[in-house]
C-alpha cells in the first residue's frame, strides 16, 4: 500500500451498509479512510493489512414500493425520485481555513450536488450536512443529493517544486488539479464549481 503522510488522509470513519462495494462487488460495513485525492480504502488507516479500494455506492430511494401495475404478465414500479416534504435541502456553506488549517498546508471540502436532471445544482456545505446525507439521517435530502469530501491544499508554494524532474514540494495548482480531475470521474460538474484553484491559498 502507497505511503500517505496524516496530514493527507482522513482516518478511523465508519462505513454503513449501502455506502460502499469491494472492488469485487460485496457491499462493504466497516473502517475505512480516505486519501488526499478522493479515494477510499477498507481498514482504519493505510497501515490495516490487506486494505482494499472501496467504491461508493449511489443510493436509489423507492419512496412507492408497494404501488405497481401487471401489464402484459410485466409487473410496472413506480419509482419516485421526488423526496418527501419532511426531508431538508442543504444550505451552502463556506469554510473559514483557520492558522493550523494553512500550518497543516490543507482543508477538507464538502461538496454537494443534486442527483436529478441534466441542469444539477452544486453546493459547498459543511462536515455535518455531508455527514447527514452519506449516513441518511438528520432528515437530509439524500434522495435528491449527494456528497463527496475532498482535500484542498491551502498552502505551500503556487505550483510543484521539483528536482532532477521529481517533485520535492507539492505545488497549491497541481495538487488541487489532480483531485478535482480524479474526483470529477464520478462527481460531474465539481471542476467548473470549484474553478479556482487558488481559493484560499497562502503561497509559501
Amino acid at each position: 500500500m502507497r505511503y500517505y503522510p496524516k496530514s493527507r488522509i482522513i482516518e478511523n470513519l465508519k462505513a454503513k451498509n449501502g455506502q460502499f462495494t469491494t472492488i469485487d462487488g460485496k457491499s462493504y460495513i466497516g473502517l475505512y479512510y480516505i486519501t488526499f485525492d478522493s479515494k477510499s480504502f477498507t481498514g482504519a488507516n493505510p497501515s490495516s493489512l490487506n486494505s482494499k479500494p472501496l467504491i461508493p455506492i449511489t443510493p436509489t430511494i423507492d419512496l412507492n414500493p408497494q404501488l405497481s401495475h401487471d401489464a402484459n404478465s410485466t409487473n410496472y414500479r413506480i419509482l419516485n425520485l421526488n423526496a418527501p416534504p419532511t426531508l431538508i435541502n442543504p444550505v451552502s456553506f463556506t469554510p473559514i481555513p483557520t492558522e493550523e488549517d494553512y500550518k497543516n498546508g490543507k482543508i477538507t471540502r464538502y461538496i454537494a450536488r443534486q442527483r436529478n436532471g441534466t441542469q444539477f445544482k452544486i453546493i459547498e456545505i459543511s462536515k455535518q450536512s455531508h455527514e447527514d446525507l452519506i449516513n441518511l439521517r438528520g432528515g437530509a435530502n439524500y434522495s435528491l443529493w449527494k456528497s463527496v469530501a475532498i482535500f484542498w491544499q491551502i498552502s505551500g508554494p503556487l505550483n510543484n517544486v521539483k528536482l532532477n524532474n521529481i517533485t520535492t514540494r507539492a505545488g497549491i495548482i497541481d495538487t488541487n488539479q489532480r483531485i478535482l480531475d480524479n474526483t470529477e470521474k464520478n462527481f460531474i460538474g465539481i471542476k467548473q464549481y470549484l474553478s479556482d484553484l487558488k481559493q484560499f491559498a497562502r503561497v509559501s
